[in-house]
C-alpha cells in the first residue's frame, strides 16, 4: 500500500509584539451598580440558603443516627432483659431442683430407717409368737388334771 505524502509545514514569519495598551477604568452607570448590588444579594442569599440547607441535612442525619443508636440501645436492653430472664427462670427451676433431691434424700434415709424398725420388729414377732405357739404345744401335750367338783349340801 502507498502511504500518502506529508505536506511539509509552512514557515511562519516572526512578527513584532505589539504592547497592548491598557484601559481606562469607565466609570459604571448607576443603574448597572444597583444590578451588581442586586446580583451580590441574591448570591449572598442564595450561599445561605445553601448553608441553612447543609446545615438542615446534617441535623436530619444526626437526627436519624440518634434514632438508630436509641433503637439499637432498646433492643440490646430487651435482649438483656430476656437473658436475665432466661437466667432466673434456669435459677428457679435448679433450686426447685435442689429442694427435691433433699426431700428424696430425706424420704430414702426414713425409709431405710423404717425397713430396719420393720426387721427389728418382724424378728421380734416372729420370736414372741414362736414362744407363745411352743407353749401351746407343750400345754397341750400335758396330762390334764381334773379338778373334783363340790357337792351341795343338803
Amino acid at each position: 500500500m502507498a502511504r500518502p505524502k506529508k505536506k511539509a509545514a509552512k514557515k511562519s514569519v516572526a512578527k513584532k509584539k505589539t504592547v497592548a495598551k491598557k484601559k481606562v477604568a469607565k466609570k459604571k452607570p448607576a443603574a448597572a451598580k444597583k444590578k451588581a448590588a442586586a446580583a451580590k444579594k441574591k448570591a449572598a442569599a442564595a450561599k445561605k440558603k445553601a448553608a441553612a440547607a447543609k446545615r438542615k441535612i446534617a441535623a436530619a442525619k444526626k437526627k436519624e443516627a440518634a434514632a438508630k443508636k436509641k433503637a439499637a440501645a432498646m433492643k440490646s436492653a430487651e435482649a438483656k432483659k430476656a437473658m436475665k430472664d432466661q437466667v432466673a427462670a434456669v435459677q428457679a427451676d435448679l433450686s426447685a431442683a435442689r429442694e427435691e433431691l433433699k426431700t428424696a434424700a430425706k424420704r430414702e434415709a426414713a425409709l431405710m430407717k423404717m425397713s430396719a424398725n420393720k426387721e427389728a420388729a418382724i424378728g421380734k414377732f416372729v420370736e414372741k409368737w414362736t414362744k407363745q405357739q411352743l407353749s401351746k404345744m407343750e400345754k397341750s401335750l400335758k396330762p390334764k388334771k381334773r379338778k373334783a367338783k363340790k357337792r351341795k349340801k343338803s
